[in-house]
Order: structure tokens, then C-alpha cells, then sequence
């Protein structure tokens, strides 16, 4: 059996699975065990080496770890192998094979031709309990508690040990997976935050930049002109610092005609032609996907091209916009990749076209919307 080196803490999951596992050996192997020992002991000092040989085993057993042996398992296993081989020799306890067979399942249980070794380990725990047939009459009863008994003993006690770690493994494989798909919701509503934060703060930083430029060139030549750039970036700043803060409250939400607007107001800023088609109900579209694309599109334009005329069009489950500058194709892929794997995610598409002079972003999810006339605008 493999081993998995995960979750090594000694947290208190991990001890009451050790608890568990061992209740679940004592108790199958245990009462008759003691029992035996009490029937078959024929003096106190083979019941006193007895005794002491389980309370080894019991301590082993107490170290068990699905990430490495017990300190004191060597020990033990010497002790209660000379122990079995003193009671057999002398045939006086039959059963004092337990501990020895307790001991070694556990130390053979993670080999990797455990079966093999298994069937190795009870054939020489029985080879050493037939030595009482050398020096004692052969009877059945000889035969049955020195070389059955100890063969099928040992077969029954690797098994439940077998049994015992590997709903232990189970346990803690599962234990494993959800802490793991936990972290990873973690880190995924951490990506989809600092996604959307760069929507709102990248965006309207580059459009400020946008603006204070303008301004400082109106400045001399129409100051009543600079000082509405110069509110509109006020304007700007407190509306990004209230959007932020909506979406650290988890608030916040795009409405595409109102990006619409925004973007053609951006691009007619710096001398943009802006063309628009939007179809009637857009504004009713539940998918703010389609606003995200819009706002990240518009700024990849304003950022990485120069543009002389753009087109959006617009319908409740589509938008697309074309622009004729060309601009850096990676770039702009950089900043639409993640909004893609979110479309795909709503059962949408996202596909960007470059074809010089034309640059376009198209972007479809699926909406419960029908085909109407679109309006222009101009």
C-alpha cells in the first residue's frame, strides 16, 4: 500500500483517527487474546511474559502513523519473537504469538508486495510454533495450537491492521481533498477579486491620465475647458473609491449601457469617431459579462492603439467593438484572457480579431433574449 505523504501534522483529526484505528485492532484482537492467555499460561511468569509482550504491542500500536514506523517496533518485535519462540519451545502458551503478529503486521503493511510478505511472515510465525512439535509428542491438538492457530492468527491479525489503515488513509485523503478544493475557492475568489479591481482602478486611472494630459494643454488656451477635465477627474476618483469599496462588499455590478455611454464619451474625448448600434432590451441584459468586455475593450484601445473610428454594437446577449488603429495584439489578449475563461464559464464566447487595420472584440452569452431591430447612433 502507498503511503501519501500529505497532511503529517499531528492534528487532533489525525489522533482520533490513531484512536480509531487502534480501538478498532484491540477490540478484534484483543479478548481473545487475553482470554488465552488466561487458560493456557501455566505458570505466572509465561502469564508476566505474556502481559509484557502486549503491553509492547499496545505501545507500538499507541505510535501508530500512516507516515512512519514506531520508534521502539525493532525492540518489540525482537522481544516478542523470542517471547512466541520461549512459549513454543516449551509449548506452555499457545498464544503468545499475538504480539508478534501484531508487531510485524504493522511493519509489513506499507511493503509492496504485501500479500507476498504477509503469507512469508505467518508461515515463519507457524515455522517457529512447530517447534514444539520437536521436543513434545506430536497430538492434533499440539498441531492445532501451535502451527494452525499461529498461521491463521497471523493471516486474521494483518488483515485487520490492512483494514484498519486503510480507512485511515481514506479518512485522511478526504481530509486532504477538502481542505484543498478549499484553499483553491480561496484562491479563485482572490483572482476574481483582483480581476475585477483592475476592471474598475485600471480602467479609470488610464482615462485620468487621459484627462490631466488634456488639461494641461487647455490650461493656456481654454481654462474653463482644463477646469472640467480637472472636475471630471475629481468626479472620477470619488466615483472609483465608491466602486471599490462596493466591491469589497461584494456589490458590485456593471450595467452595459451605461459603459456604453462611458466609452463613447472616453473615445469622442480624444478625438475618436464613434459609430453605435444598440438593439432595444440591451439595457435589460442580466450579463454584466458583456459591460465588463465593453470596458476592457474600450480601454486596450484608448491604451494600446490610435484609432480614428470605432464601432460598438450592442444587443442583450452580444457586444462587439471594432476599432481601425492598430494595437498590440498580446497586450490586448493579456487583458481579455481571464474575462474569456469567465464567459466560457456562463456557457459564452469571447473571440478577438486582428487584421490590420481592424482590431475587434466580440463577446456572446447565452441570454433569453430575441432578435430585434437595432437603432444607430452616431
Amino acid at each position: 500500500m502507498t503511503i501519501d505523504m500529505v497532511g503529517r501534522d499531528d492534528v487532533p483529526s489525525e489522533r482520533r483517527m490513531r484512536q480509531l484505528a487502534m480501538v478498532t485492532a484491540v477490540v478484534a484482537i484483543a479478548p481473545l487474546s487475553l482470554l488465552g492467555v488466561a487458560v493456557t499460561a501455566a505458570s505466572w511468569w509465561e502469564g508476566a511474559t505474556a502481559a509484557i509482550g502486549y503491553l509492547l504491542a499496545l505501545g507500538v500500536l499507541r505510535e501508530w502513523s500512516l507516515d512512519r514506523y514506531p520508534r521502539r517496533a525493532m525492540f518489540a518485535l525482537i522481544f516478542t519473537a523470542v517471547g512466541w519462540g520461549v512459549g513454543s519451545l516449551t509449548a506452555s502458551s499457545p498464544i503468545s504469538f499475538v504480539p508478534l503478529s501484531l508487531i510485524g503486521a504493522m511493519l509489513l503493511a506499507r511493503s509492496r508486495r504485501r500479500t507476498l510478505w504477509f503469507v512469508v511472515f505467518a508461515a515463519g510465525v507457524a515455522g517457529m510454533g512447530a517447534s514444539a512439535l520437536v521436543f513434545h509428542p506430536v497430538t492434533w491438538e499440539l498441531v492445532t495450537l501451535y502451527l494452525v492457530s499461529p498461521a491463521l492468527g497471523t493471516l486474521f491479525i494483518t488483515g485487520v491492521i490492512v483494514f484498519s489503515e486503510h480507512v485511515w488513509l481514506v479518512v485522511r485523503r478526504l481530509k486532504v481533498a477538502a481542505r484543498t478544493e478549499a484553499e483553491l475557492a480561496v484562491a479563485n475568489e482572490r483572482m476574481r477579486f483582483a480581476g475585477d479591481l483592475h476592471d474598475i482602478q485600471g480602467h479609470t486611472l488610464h482615462v485620468i491620465k487621459l484627462k490631466a494630459a488634456l488639461a494641461r494643454r487647455l490650461v493656456a488656451t481654454d481654462p474653463d475647458r482644463a477646469i472640467s477635465e480637472l472636475d471630471d477627474i475629481r468626479q472620477l476618483t470619488s466615483d472609483t473609491i465608491a466602486e471599490t469599496r462596493t466591491l469589497a462588499y461584494a456589490r458590485h455590478r456593471l450595467n452595459l449601457l451605461a459603459e456604453l455611454e462611458n466609452a463613447t464619451k472616453l473615445c469622442q474625448a480624444v478625438g475618436i469617431q464613434v459609430r453605435t448600434e444598440v438593439a432595444d432590451g440591451t439595457g435589460a441584459s442580466p450579463h454584466e459579462l458583456l459591460a465588463q468586455v465593453l470596458r476592457e475593450a474600450t480601454t486596450n484601445l484608448l491604451r494600446h492603439a490610435s484609432p480614428e473610428r470605432v464601432t460598438i454594437i450592442a444587443t442583450p446577449d452580444r457586444i462587439e467593438i471594432t476599432n481601425d488603429g492598430v494595437g498590440a495584439e498580446g497586450a490586448a489578449l493579456r487583458g481579455l484572457a481571464r474575462l474569456r475563461e469567465r464567459l466560457e464559464a456562463n456557457r459564452g464566447t469571447l473571440f478577438v480579431q486582428h487584421t490590420p487595420p481592424t482590431f475587434t472584440v466580440s463577446a456572446h452569452i447565452n441570454s433569453p433574449s430575441v432578435e430585434t431591430p437595432a437603432r444607430s447612433a452616431s
